[in-house]
């Protein structure tokens, strides 16, 4: 299988735009398991399938041949805001970025299965990590203040304290593809 760029220009993810500053992907030659291909990157971060994968080039994750190979995901559909974990109930997110997040955007390192973020009726794109030192700019914003205040279900006070970015009680930056509105997801160790 033949990748559209071969040319050793990396594929940009719109979900996850700092994929490869934010390290979801390092410098390291193999060959990729999905097409076959020798390459110097390699994907770092969560994918959820029945077999396990070592390697994983940042095109098969880009066009999806990754997931479509090992019939898997990066980040668990289910856990995308919007995204019912009953099949049977109604999608309230865009069901095609929702698939494009799961399928062909690297995920981000949590200690539980990740969250995704959505608002306006789309996922968000994943900025990074965030700690408490960080909230005061985005505080101003109804939705974040609200994510800080109870509405993700963590104590207000602890994350104000304690959150940090990689750390136990970890922080995760979104920012809204369509107001650039910011969303926070939380975790712990």
């Amino acid at each position: 299988m033949q990748h559209a760029s071969v040319s050793g220009e990396l594929p940009m993810f719109r979900f996850s735009p700092n994929a490869y500053e934010l390290g979801l992907f390092e410098v390291e030659d193999g060959t990729c398991q999905s097409c076959g291909l020798r390459r110097s990157m390699r994907y770092t971060s969560s994918f959820y399938s029945v077999e396990e994968v070592s390697y994983i080039c940042p095109w098969c994750v880009a066009d999806g041949t990754a997931a479509r190979v090992f019939d898997g995901e990066f980040t668990d559909r289910a856990s995308i805001d919007g995204v019912p974990h009953d099949r049977t109930l109604p999608i309230t997110v865009d069901e095609v970025e929702a698939e494009e997040v799961a399928t062909r955007t690297p995920s981000f390192p949590s200690w539980q299965q990740g969250g995704w973020r959505s608002h306006c009726g789309r996922p968000c794109a994943f900025l990074g990590d965030i700690g408490s030192s960080d909230l005061a700019r985005y505080l101003e914003e109804p939705d974040f203040l609200a994510d800080v205040n109870g509405g993700l279900g963590w104590d207000p006070d602890l994350i104000r304290t304690r959150l940090r970015a990689a750390g136990d009680l970890a922080g995760y930056l979104f920012r809204c593809m369509t107001c650039d509105a910011h969303r926070l997801h939380v975790d712990a160790s």
